[in-house]
């Protein structure tokens, strides 16, 4: 697509944006001001994308549909006050936003007892409070406009994937069914529409994946310092997704730059300590012996287990280290496939199976995109290998709730869709292969070759290329 297509797809979602916002100002001005706040990140985000000289209308579309989709699920939720249903965690964050915003305004305290217990940087989450604490005191006090935000957010991190699976394997067809898969899965679509904080932990940890590939190619200040401010952003929101990150983005950086050099290495050393340092100094030390006490997380997975209709493992001691090991294995697996049909009580668990059926099939393909990966495209999908695994062993030792396994899982689908956008790559052109070496055979299937045969694997996938050079081979140019 050119230039002028991409410009008719941002006029035309200017028209129609207007429409609505028109429509929603008439009928309730809360919802109106709220989606006035929330284009705000949108704006910036078109800005971005404009800039893009790849593939800039498919990313364009891309981010209007999603976020419509959204927006119109946010309000659907809001306007049903279905927040309780699909996420009690909202109830939490606009209480201690509101109570927040409001003693910045001079009215109560923000240093109760009760409210430093939530908002201190040693807890877990601190950062969303003062996020939804920060619009609250911009734009009043209205749960909308932080959903319609975070649908600004959820739709931006379908394009960072995008661009992390070009940097992992440049295949456009690849970074767009991975990009698709992102923006259309009901677990993102669901959790990026709430006054949740999964919104901008995903997208955090997109882009602090994407500015790790970046600089471990070449150093810019520029991808630096938003490297900082991603990772920054990820402490205040979940401070042990960040230290499995920060762990990936030293290996990465250190063993798997485009060119390990000595000098290469020392460049990579010097970012890490200085991520380290700077970080440090926000209180990142203290945090993990707070925040990795073995008997604290012992003591929550067991409450979970007990308090949750379905909870499991609580009678696991994870502080002992063979009982650990011993559960880790039936942990992955309620991390990755539960909730299972002889769990479903409720209705809130059943609309879930449609989306549990299409996961259950793809893991095959996320398998096959995973070792391929780690074979032949290893340096460059080093931190996402290392995050990916890190923190399925973390909620698997973590986890004692079949729900809010679930509701995590969907932070580790941004990264598990690039893996099955693999696989399906190279299924596809296993396929085809098998489709041409059958019409050489047999000419009787000669037409089904000239439709389906090599030639239509895409020229700039080093997958296909590899498929039909020989049987087998699946080696990197």
């Amino acid at each position: 697509m050119n230039k002028d297509n991409a410009t008719n797809w941002l006029i035309l979602a200017f028209v129609l944006g207007s429409i609505c916002l028109g429509y929603l100002i008439a009928v309730s001005p809360d919802s109106g001001l709220g989606f006035i706040i929330g284009t705000v990140p949108v704006v910036i985000s078109l800005l971005i994308i404009n800039r893009e000289k790849d593939d800039r209308a498919f990313l364009l579309r891309l981010y209007l549909i999603t976020l419509c989709v959204r927006w119109a699920l946010a309000v659907f939720i809001y306007s049903e006050s279905l927040q309780p249903f699909f996420g009690g965690d909202a109830e939490t964050y606009d209480i201690v936003g509101y109570v927040l915003s409001r003693a910045w305004s001079g009215f109560g305290q923000a240093d109760s007892p009760w409210m430093i217990r939530y908002t201190s940087p040693g807890t877990s989450g601190w950062g969303m409070y003062y996020f939804v604490a920060s619009i609250y005191h911009i734009a009043g006090h209205s749960q909308l406009v932080v959903q319609s935000i975070n649908c600004a957010l959820g739709a931006a991190a379908c394009v960072a994937v995008y661009k992390i699976t070009k940097l992992i394997h440049p295949s456009q067809k690849v970074a767009r069914t991975a990009a698709m898969l992102t923006a259309f899965s009901p677990s993102m679509i669901l959790w990026s529409s709430q006054l949740l904080k999964d919104a901008p932990i995903v997208l955090c940890l997109c882009l602090s994946t994407l500015y790790t590939l970046k600089l471990r190619s070449k150093f810019s200040v520029k991808d630096f310092s938003l490297l900082l401010l991603s990772l920054f952003c990820l402490f205040s929101l979940r401070h042990y997704a960040f230290y499995i990150m920060f762990i990936a983005i030293a290996g990465s950086l250190l063993l798997a730059a485009k060119r390990v050099t000595p000098l290469r290495v020392v460049q990579g050393g010097i970012l890490i300590i200085t991520i380290g340092i700077v970080l440090i100094y926000f209180g990142a030390g203290e945090t993990v012996q707070n925040g990795f006490d073995l008997k604290r997380i012992q003591a929550a997975r067991e409450w979970g287990a007990r308090e949750a209709k379905t909870g499991f493992g609580g009678d696991v001691d994870i502080t002992d280290p063979k009982a650990a090991i011993g559960f880790l294995p039936v942990g992955v697996v309620y991390v990755l496939f539960a909730p299972f049909p002889w769990m479903v009580t409720n209705l809130r668990q059943l609309i879930t199976l449609p989306e549990l059926v299409a996961w259950w099939a793809l893991v095959p393909m996320l398998v096959i995109g995973f070792w391929y990966a780690l074979r032949h495209r290893l340096k460059e999908s080093f931190a996402l290998c290392v995050f990916t695994i890190g923190l399925t062993f973390a909620y698997a030792l973590y986890q004692s709730d079949v729900g809010t396994a679930y509701r995590h899982r969907g932070q580790l689908y941004v990264f598990f869709f690039i893996f099955i956008s693999l696989g399906l790559e190279i299924k596809r052109t296993a396929r085809l292969k098998r489709r041409s070496s059958l019409a050489t055979g047999y000419p009787f299937f000669a037409p089904l070759a000239a439709a389906t045969g090599p030639n239509t694997v895409s020229t700039n996938s080093s997958i296909g290329r590899n498929i039909l050079r020989a049987p087998g081979n699946f080696d990197a140019p």
